[in-house]
């Protein structure tokens, strides 16, 4: 399991999605999960709670992706330790 918190691991969680993502097929990949996490839908179902639940949780995919590829280590690592203090 990787440690958040450790802006080490992070670094190298960062270069590893880098290495993949940065590319012609990673772009491609990126666009496909885009597409079916629902990235660019509402992820509220006004019908279905659950639904709702879903969708967020498949949108929270590309955003935790995005949130890696957009910050530093050791921003990334504060933003895990505030989260397990209830901070976020």
């Amino acid at each position: 399991m990787i440690d958040l918190t450790d802006k080490e691991q992070v670094k190298k969680v960062i270069q590893s999605m880098r290495s993949v993502l940065d590319t012609p097929d990673g772009e491609d990949v990126m666009e496909f999960l885009e597409e079916a996490c629902g990235w660019y839908e509402s992820v509220f179902d006004p019908v279905d709670r659950d639904r709702t639940l879903i969708n967020a949780g498949r949108r929270e995919v590309v955003a935790t992706i995005k949130t890696f590829l957009k910050h530093t280590p050791e921003h990334i690592a504060t933003l895990a330790q505030q989260k397990e203090m209830g901070n976020v």
